[in-house]
């Protein structure tokens, strides 16, 4: 008989949703490109959007993102779109990273360039999304209860209540950590758990998977996790004199709540038994797990 430790598991998260978020409408002013800074701002980053994010802006306007320099594209050329991680100073002062952990870190060696342009502002649309999950750091423990509602069948000529249990499954449950809002690139900071409440326009949603055991800790166990959308409804920090700041993360379920064996979606399956993860600019490959 075997017996598993709560130390063979982990939380992976993915901050947003496989499908975007419902977009931002915004702009960008001439006076909204610090140049000196390598920053850019627009009135809904502040509110909205976290270091780390993986963001996709595009614009109508036929000059196209002229902002950017044209060195940030593969073509060479000033285009319309562009997908890039961002990292985000206090008041949502924006620098753009092709990589995630030159992001949270904010490597300015492998910053995009951004330039001045003229009148008039670029109306644009972002889109905040992800494709990667990340292990968040420091946590000592979580909770998932799962539930399924029954529905009431009796009809007025029954004379005892019957109930018909294939209703509807919902989830919730909590996310204990130790705090800290340092990053190595690597793993997230519980400090983005409780940034993500307070999304204004977007929404706290994000992908989470629960892992029971984990093969990347254990290479002898199989991957048991718990896949699921779900939204952060209550944050909780607690603070005493002499000992570790502790945060409580409280979430319900969105959508489709999955106990899952094996490998985790999102890898692009190879000819031999390696896997490689998928990056970025391969959303066009077909992709499939394993079985």
């Amino acid at each position: 008989m075997a017996v598993f430790l709560g130390s063979h598991g982990n939380v992976r998260l993915r901050r947003g949703l496989r499908t975007p978020y419902a977009p931002l409408e915004d702009q960008i002013s001439p006076d909204d490109v610090n140049t000196t800074l390598n920053r850019l701002g627009f009135d809904s980053s502040v509110d909205n959007l976290i270091t780390g994010d993986r963001i996709d802006i595009s614009t109508d306007d036929a000059r196209g993102l002229v902002c950017f320099d044209a060195s940030s594209w593969s073509s060479a050329a000033v285009e319309p779109s562009i997908s890039a991680y961002v990292h985000v100073n206090a008041v949502g002062g924006l620098r753009f990273f092709y990589q995630f952990e030159n992001a949270i870190n904010n490597n300015r060696a492998a910053e995009l360039t951004l330039t001045a342009f003229a009148e008039p502002a670029l109306p644009i649309t972002v889109k905040v999304r992800d494709v990667a999950e990340n292990v968040l750091g420091n946590v000592t423990g979580y909770t998932l209860n799962t539930d399924r509602e029954t529905i009431d069948a009796t009809s007025l000529s029954d004379k005892f209540r019957k109930q018909y249990s294939a209703g509807i499954i919902s989830g919730s449950g909590s996310i204990d950590c130790l705090f800290d809002y340092t990053s190595t690139g690597i793993k997230e900071a519980p400090l983005l758990m409780l940034q993500l409440i307070h999304r204004v326009d977007i929404g706290s949603e994000f992908d989470l998977a629960l892992y029971l055991t984990d093969k990347e800790l254990n290479p002898s166990l199989n991957n048991v996790y718990y896949e699921m959308q779900a939204m952060v409804t209550q944050t909780g920090v607690t603070v005493d004199s002499g000992d570790i700041i502790r945060c409580t993360i409280d979430f319900v379920t969105t959508g489709e709540i999955r106990l899952l064996i094996g490998e985790p979606a999102g890898y692009v399956l190879k000819e031999d038994d390696d896997r490689i993860e998928i990056e970025q600019s391969l959303d066009f490959l077909l992709q499939e797990t394993e079985d």
